[in-house]
């Protein structure tokens, strides 16, 4: 992969929660887009709506709109702050979103998606016929904290989702060869995404635990970092404040807070001449949920 192809994907997960609401693009009815169809539908989405999609969705178009012309006051201000930087180089974003989907797709995507394809046909073919039989029970297969019972899909993620069939004009069900062990889904007014995994025999397995959750537990595995997670999770505190309490030096805590940083299990915010830290709540809820999949492999 090129410097610059590698550099474009760096910089767009930056500015899209790691290409969250990116990854998996459908249109109105449903139906999944080639990967032409969805660069050219993002090269010609509003303004308005790149920016919505850009911010996982997070916030309304309406405010989004409201920042185009001038009104400020959104109650996250982080994420205000990052839609207002996106605004303020939307063209560029554009551009670099835009050329490098299509580079990847070319050179990457467009080859590895020859040899995916028939098995993707395949288990959908086997879980279209499943679901003639009986439709829940298909659902239900299709991952092992996905039920369907009682009127009622229940999906078992970092929270747990109810999803009554009364509330539900259509359930998509879409294969992928690349979302196991996660439990992937959606929702988006009444219609209901979820994910078939699909194994393809020639891929590359490892069952060696991914760096990111040996990263939270190797932060984690510290009694002084315990400590400092506790007074995080009641509110934030910067070093000055957690040293005497820790009884450890300024420079002692800031080694501490750069290994849980780097873990991504707090956030900081500075305030006048200090930097506060808190504990990120859904992180560490993420934690849970990555110790799961990794344990279902």
């Amino acid at each position: 992969m090129s410097p610059q192809l590698r550099d474009g994907i760096r910089q767009i997960g930056g500015l899209t929660d790691c290409w969250t609401a990116l990854i998996d693009i459908a249109d109105h009815a449903g139906q999944p887009m080639t990967c032409r169809k969805g660069i050219d539908a993002l090269n010609t989405l509003p303004e308005a709506e790149l920016v919505h999609l850009a911010l996982n969705n997070r916030v309304p178009i309406g405010s989004i709109i409201q920042w185009m012309n001038g009104a400020r006051g959104l109650e996250d201000e982080e994420l205000e702050e990052a839609g207002l930087t996106l605004l303020d180089s939307l063209q560029e974003f554009r551009m670099l979103l835009i050329s490098t989907l299509a580079e990847y797709e070319e050179s990457f995507f467009r080859r590895e998606w020859q040899n995916v394809e028939p098995w993707l046909q395949t288990a959908a073919a086997a879980f279209q016929q499943e679901a003639e039989k009986s439709a829940e029970k298909a659902i239900a297969s299709l991952h092992p904290r996905l039920f369907a019972e009682n009127g009622t899909i229940t999906a078992q993620k970092a929270n747990t989702y109810h999803f009554a069939y009364d509330n539900l004009e259509h359930i998509y069900v879409f294969p992928s060869a690349f979302i196991f062990p996660h439990l992937l889904t959606g929702w988006y007014g009444k219609d209901l995404y979820l994910p078939l995994a699909v194994d393809i025999p020639e891929l590359p397995y490892s069952e060696a635990p991914p760096v990111d959750l040996l990263l939270r537990f190797k932060a984690l595995g510290d009694e002084t970092r315990l400590k400092i997670v506790k007074l995080l999770w009641k509110g934030p505190h910067c070093t000055k404040q957690l040293a005497p309490v820790l009884g450890i030096s300024e420079a002692a805590v800031s080694k501490h807070l750069k290994l849980l940083s780097e873990a991504g299990l707090i956030k900081a915010k500075r305030r006048g001449n200090y930097q506060f830290y808190s504990a990120d709540k859904e992180e560490f809820e993420m934690t849970l949920v990555l110790q799961r999949q990794f344990l279902e492999q």
